[in-house]
C-alpha cells in the first residue's frame, strides 16, 4: 500500500494479470481451505508425531540418559533453564518426557505455532505463546515477564528453551534463557539429545529429524549459575558468550560420537566478534 492509503501500481498490475476470478479466489476462497487444512493438520499432526517418535526410540539404541540429571538439577533449586539449539527441535517434545522429564517452553505464534503448542500439550508440556523474531504475526510482548513470573509462582519449574530460534542466526545464543534464570535465581543447563542417523530439513536451522533404527545419544552439562554481574550488559553478555561456546562444544562432541561432519557455521566466537546484545536479546 502507498503512504495515501491507495494500491501501488505494481499490486494493481499483479491484480490484472490475475483476472476477477483468480483474485476472487485468493481473496474469499483459499483462507476457507487454509483454516480447515490448518485445523485438520493441528488435530492430526501432533499424533502422528508421538506414534512416529515412540516406533524411532523403540527401534534404537539410546545412551546418555543415565547422566543426563535435569531432574536432580531442578530439585536443588526448585527449578532450571535447560538450553538448547534450534536444529534438534523436533525431538524436543518426546525425547524428555521418554526420560521423565516435564517441561515448559515456548511456542510461536501464528498457524505453525499451533501445531507445535499441540504437539508439546500432547507430551505434557505447559506451554507459553511467543517467540523471539521479529515479525509481527510470530512475536506477544510481555511472554519473557509471563514466564518469569510463572516460574516465581510454581514450584519445580523446568523450562527448555531454543536459544537461537526461532529464527536464528543459527548457533547464536540470545539472551532470553539467562534473563530468566538470573531473575528467578535458578541454575542453567546445556543440554543436547542428538543422533547418528537424521534427516535435515531444507529450513535455516535445517532441522533434524531422527531416524528408526539408530543411535540416540542425551547430552548435559551444568549446572551453571547465573552471576550477580549479568545485571550489566558487560556481564551479561560475557556469561552468554560463555554459555553459547560451550552448547557449540557439546554439539561438535555429539557430531563426533555420531561419526557427522560438525556444521560450518558451528564455530566459536571470541568476545570481540560477539555483536552487542541488543542484536541479541529474546
Amino acid at each position: 500500500m502507498s503512504s495515501t492509503g491507495s494500491p501501488s501500481p505494481a499490486a494493481s498490475r499483479s491484480r490484472r494479470r490475475r483476472g476477477p476470478v483468480a483474485e476472487a479466489f485468493r481473496t474469499h476462497v483459499r483462507p476457507i481451505f487454509s483454516k480447515r487444512l490448518s485445523r485438520l493438520a493441528a488435530a492430526v499432526v501432533p499424533v502422528l508425531y508421538v506414534l512416529y517418535m515412540r516406533f524411532v526410540w523403540a527401534t534404537s539404541r539410546v545412551s546418555g540418559q543415565e547422566d543426563f540429571c535435569l531432574n536432580a538439577i531442578s530439585a536443588q533449586r526448585d527449578g532450571a533453564v535447560a538450553l538448547l539449539w534450534h536444529e534438534e527441535v523436533f525431538t524436543v517434545a518426546f525425547g524428555y518426557p521418554y526420560i521423565g522429564i516435564r517441561g515448559h517452553t515456548l511456542a510461536s505464534v501464528g498457524e505453525s505455532g499451533e501445531v507445535i503448542t499441540r504437539m508439546l500439550k500432547l507430551c505434557g508440556y505447559v506451554v507459553f505463546r511467543g517467540g523471539s523474531s521479529t515479525s509481527r504475526a510470530r512475536r506477544r510482548s510481555g511472554v519473557l515477564e509471563e514466564m518469569i513470573a510463572h516460574m516465581r509462582q510454581n514450584s519445580g519449574v523446568i523450562y527448555g528453551l531454543t536459544v537461537d530460534g526461532s529464527k536464528g542466526p543459527r548457533y547464536r545464543m540470545k539472551t532470553g534463557g539467562i534473563i530468566i534464570a538470573r531473575e528467578c535465581n535458578k541454575p542453567i543447563a546445556l543440554v543436547r539429545t542428538w543422533y547418528r542417523r537424521c534427516l535435515r530439513m531444507k529450513t535455516w536451522d535445517r532441522m533434524a529429524v531422527p531416524l528408526p533404527f539408530n543411535e540416540i545419544r542425551y547430552y548435559l552439562r551444568g549446572p551453571y549459575h547465573v552471576p550477580e554481574d549479568t545485571r550489566t550488559d558487560e556481564g551479561l553478555a560475557c556469561f552468554r558468550l560463555k554459555l553459547e561456546n560451550d552448547l557449540i562444544e557439546i554439539a561438535e562432541q555429539s557430531y563426533r560420537d555420531a561419526r557427522q561432519p560438525a556444521p560450518a557455521k558451528l564455530v566459536k566466537r571470541s568476545p570481540d566478534e560477539a555483536p552487542d546484545l541488543e542484536a541479541d536479546r529474546a
